[in-house]
């Protein structure tokens, strides 16, 4: 008879019978030779050693995306806090032509004449939103805009800051260090010899028709240069006129 199989009874010389302890090896089982194994053991290894590569580089990609979506994201702030400035440039023009049109006359703010125009502080902004009774004593409110961020008027940014009865219009940009603090309002030029001619404060060769005033400011870095219109200092200024 052929050879029995793992759990059949094996009969001996005296006849009792037995079953094999470990069951014959299939034709199948061919042992695997110790170098294989090594073989084996050494490709495993490269291949998790390739895939920690592969995942070092995955963080590498996702790292220079994440850099690529901040810097696009900023420049999307950048372009609302421009938007929003170009706004309120023209709210400030369209308050002053209101306001012409109610007293026959221009807000009295000597700096406001030249170059670089006065600055939107009290003196200025509390004629337009109608806190000045002396200079506007109608006490209409001229110019509409939001509340500026910060509780203090040094910190503070895009908007109206109020303290009391008085009132300053801030630009969109955060400026609390270096040379930008002193350029955190909005600047309005008026035709202070209502002559219907203004000059470009950027361009002296441009003489602007028609307009009773124009406003500016300078952008997220805080700086200008006059009579320079291509100047690096001026290029995210922004303009009421342009």
């Amino acid at each position: 008879s052929g050879p029995a199989s793992y759990g059949q009874c094996i009969a001996n010389e005296r006849g009792d019978c037995q079953i094999p302890a470990v069951p014959p090896r299939s034709p199948h089982q061919i042992p695997i030779p110790k170098s294989a194994m090594k073989n084996y053991t050494k490709s495993r290894s490269r291949k998790r050693g390739f895939t920690l590569i592969e995942l070092l580089v995955v963080i590498a990609i996702i790292a220079i995306l994440a850099a690529m979506g901040f810097g696009a994201g900023a420049m999307a702030i950048n372009r609302a806090k421009k938007v929003h400035a170009l706004s309120d440039c023209a709210n400030l023009v369209q308050a002053v032509q209101a306001f012409y049109d109610d007293y026959n006359t221009l807000p009295d703010v000597p700096s406001a004449d030249s170059s670089p125009g006065a600055k939107t502080e009290s003196l200025l902004m509390n004629m337009l939103v109608g806190f000045d009774k002396d200079n506007n004593p109608k006490g209409v409110r001229y110019f509409q805009g939001k509340d500026a961020k910060g509780t203090t008027a040094a910190r503070s940014y895009g908007g109206l800051f109020y303290e009391g009865k008085s009132v300053e219009l801030l630009d969109p940009w955060r400026k609390v260090s270096g040379n930008a603090t002193s350029n955190r309002h909005f600047f309005v030029m008026l035709d202070g010899d209502y002559d219907d001619e203004m000059n470009d404060p950027f361009n002296s060769g441009k003489p602007l028709y028609g307009r009773r005033a124009i406003a500016w400011c300078t952008g997220k870095d805080g700086e200008y240069t006059l009579g320079q219109q291509t100047n690096a200092k001026n290029r995210d200024n922004v303009y009421s006129w342009r």
